[in-house]
């Protein structure tokens, strides 16, 4: 007499093939994870990127804006305030370009990406120009 179990009416797949969807899915999430990882890594050096940035635009309005400034004074803003963004830069990664009206600031830097058998160099460059707003008064926005 036959057993009338339902063993053989499982849902999903067969029993032989559940392992190689669990390897499968562990894989996955292996490789979500090492992306998310690297993706982090890379998203924390571009998220200084962009304060750096910031930090420049902060310093040219101040320098575009009101009384004649030297290069000196511009230079030491622009150092102490991306010092505030966590970058050390030495005074030779800044330059400044001025011109009859318009005052141009370029910073470069760079970075070390460091993973766990590997690092990786960024070089990191931003410039912006600024019209200067000396002997004008202060910004007038229309």
């Amino acid at each position: 007499m036959k057993d009338f179990t339902l063993l053989g009416r499982r849902k999903g797949l067969p029993f032989e093939h559940r392992g190689a969807v669990t390897s499968g899915c562990l894989v996955f999430l292996i490789l979500i994870l090492l992306l998310g990882y690297v993706g982090f890594k890379f998203g924390e050096a571009f998220w200084e990127y962009f304060e750096v940035r910031q930090k420049t635009r902060e310093a040219l309005n101040w320098a575009a804006a009101g009384q004649t400034k030297s290069e000196i004074d511009i230079l030491q803003k622009v150092m102490a305030k991306v010092r505030e963004a966590g970058v050390e830069l030495a005074p030779r990664s800044i330059q400044i370009k001025q011109t009859t009206d318009t005052l141009t600031i370029r910073v470069s830097w760079s970075r070390e990406v460091e993973f766990p058998y590997y690092t990786l160099p960024l070089k990191f460059r931003v410039t912006q120009s600024e019209e200067k707003r000396w002997h004008r008064g202060g910004l007038i926005i229309k």
